[in-house]
């Protein structure tokens, strides 16, 4: 039954699948009900990181409170009205709940009085109201509460206007002596990032009425039932770990998987996340003797959900595809700018576990950066890597929808910028050069010496990443001597001997100033070396490379030099 259609008896709400493991916590709030209908309301807060259930399972008490005869009045915050004074507010007084003319005339004198409401003075800032205006609109909902319990339902508080939570810090004063009910839900990542906003905790938290619930993603054994119901199959059957281990028990990711999962069976997409609240209740007209009643039919999303699953009974292991991918950017951008950039991050990181080299990529301090790690994590996004690491996507597919996300230029940007700091911190020339090559820019002169050590070291087992660097070491050249080093570099790439058989160090110093035009005495000179070793150095180097003498040696390098790098 759908809370907007208004209660029909003390009838229990279909408790929807994402709620599984939420018993605990609906047991609470089904308790705070019944002591508000007794006259002793309550404040319920519904905290969590970013898409752990909270709005589905708002939903879902609000709507047990409707089917038990409470009036609702509901509410959704959004951040493009945070900075319009009374705009949650006034989404309490959209409809009159109330059946009779006096009750819709209080309705919409409330309705009408909210926004015009100033302060005090009427010298203070435009999202601060009188006392008594606020006292006014908390008298139109404490007069209906005395006739029917009445719930307050708040999804998304982060993002609520100043002046809307001076008046929700006041109505949870007053109502703990009223037949009134607050429940909001709120984002951790959000909560104490304005000081404006911060009354609400200071205020209202610490009262003895005020209840706490933390959603936290779902355990294994909750994924393992919603996937029991889901899928149409034994859990089993069914590696649940990894499907736990993919979403992190996150609902919406856990969600994606399944409609992924559902393209890959050739079935339509699953049924999406609620993502609002549903409209106001209205007060249930006096009536007779029931009437005598049918069994229900299925409802049509039942019968769809039914009919569009039935082909998920053949898929075990979970696919993250388009769907997960959409989803993980969702929590990003809902868990706010620091959770976005510190993925980001991560993502241009990869394999680097490095707290400190990802603090100084994003340019945040260690709190910042700590806290949003700390919230990935808490919303089953990142898996964290020990005391000092910062955290791995829990699968490939997370990663690739973050770097798509990005524009070219700000992806390329931060590979360069990681590629320098992991210098810095002595990485492996390896890990150095790929951020290089994924920055796909000319390289400082500064990365010619990373580059020709990664090429060194990728020669006898990765020839197409070694042609990778020498592109741009090529690039980074600022002198024949460089260049006459890349060139040897391209011909030991070349060459079929160079994996079995690589040049010694002293042979490829020999062979760049033979390359350069050199003389065997002159050579030896500049290397402080014999003649006789420069003789040598060379024809093992003509042997290893193929090249016939010191003439093939030159040309080589003429040919390189006259080519364009680019």
């Amino acid at each position: 039954m759908a809370v907007g259609e208004g209660p029909t008896g003390g009838k229990a709400a279909r408790r929807p699948h994402g709620l599984i493991e939420r018993a605990a916590e609906i047991a609470v709030f089904t308790r705070l009900l019944a002591r508000g209908r007794l006259g002793a309301g309550s404040v319920v807060v519904l905290t969590g990181a970013v898409a752990t259930g909270k709005t589905e399972l708002l939903n879902a008490l609000v709507e047990d409170a409707a089917a038990t005869g409470a009036v609702v009045l509901t509410a959704l915050a959004s951040p493009a009205e945070r900075d319009k004074p009374l705009a949650l507010v006034r989404q309490f007084f959209r409809a009159p709940p109330l059946s009779g003319p006096e009750g819709d005339l209080a309705w919409r004198a409330a309705a009408g009085a909210a926004p015009a409401a100033r302060t005090d003075t009427d010298e203070g800032p435009a999202d601060q109201l009188s006392t008594s205006a606020v006292h006014d609109l908390w008298s139109v909902v404490d007069t209906l509460a005395r006739r029917v319990p009445v719930v307050i339902g708040v999804d998304d508080l982060q993002f609520a206007d100043v002046a809307s939570l001076r008046c929700l810090a006041y109505f949870g004063g007053w109502l703990r002596a009223s037949r009134v009910l607050m429940v909001v839900s709120e984002n951790i990542g959000h909560v104490g990032t304005d000081a404006r906003r911060a009354s609400w905790h200071i205020d209202l938290l610490r009262q003895p009425h005020c209840h706490r619930i933390q959603v936290s993603p779902l355990s294994p054994q909750g994924v393992a039932e919603l996937l029991e119901t889901r899928l149409r199959r034994s859990v089993d059957a069914v590696p649940t770990a990894r499907w736990h281990h993919v979403s992190g028990g996150n609902p919406l990711l856990l969600r994606a998987l399944i409609e992924d999962a559902a393209a890959v069976a050739g079935q339509p997409t699953a049924l999406p996340e609620p993502t609002a609240l549903p409209e106001p209740t209205a007060l249930p007209e006096p009536t007779g003797l029931p009437e005598p009643t049918e069994p229900e039919p299925a409802e049509p999303a039942e019968l769809t959900e039914l009919t569009e699953l039935t082909g998920l009974a053949q898929v075990a292991e979970p696919v993250a595809g388009t769907a997960f991918g959409q989803a993980y950017l969702t929590c990003l951008h809902r868990g706010g700018p620091d959770l976005l950039q510190v993925a980001r991050g991560l993502a241009i990181l990869a394999e680097s576990d490095s707290s400190a080299s990802l603090r100084q990529l994003v340019d945040a301090d260690e709190p910042t950066v700590e806290r949003a790690l700390d919230l990935l994590d808490r919303a089953g996004l990142l898996e964290r890597a020990g005391l000092l690491g910062a955290g791995r996507f829990r699968h490939p597919a997370a990663r690739a929808a973050v770097l798509a996300e990005m524009s070219p230029d700000e992806r390329a940007h931060l590979h360069q910028q990681a590629a320098r700091l992991l210098h810095i911190d002595g990485a492996p020339a390896r890990t150095v050069a790929a951020h290089l090559i994924a920055a796909h820019r000319q390289p400082g002169p500064w990365a010619f010496a990373v580059l020709c050590r990664a090429i060194e070291e990728a020669l006898d087992r990765d020839r197409h990443f070694a042609a990778g660097c020498l592109r741009l070491a090529h690039l980074a050249c600022s002198d024949d001597v460089q260049r006459a080093t890349v060139a040897l570099l391209r011909l030991r790439i070349g060459s079929p001997g160079a994996e079995g058989d690589p040049l010694t160090s002293a042979e490829h110093q020999v062979a760049v100033q033979a390359a350069l035009g050199g003389t065997n005495r002159e050579i030896a000179r500049i290397l402080h070396i014999t003649v006789s070793t420069v003789e040598q150095h060379l024809t093992r180097v003509y042997r290893k490379l193929g090249l016939k003498g010191r003439a093939g040696l030159r040309a080589a390098f003429t040919q390189f030099a006259r080519e364009d790098p680019a």
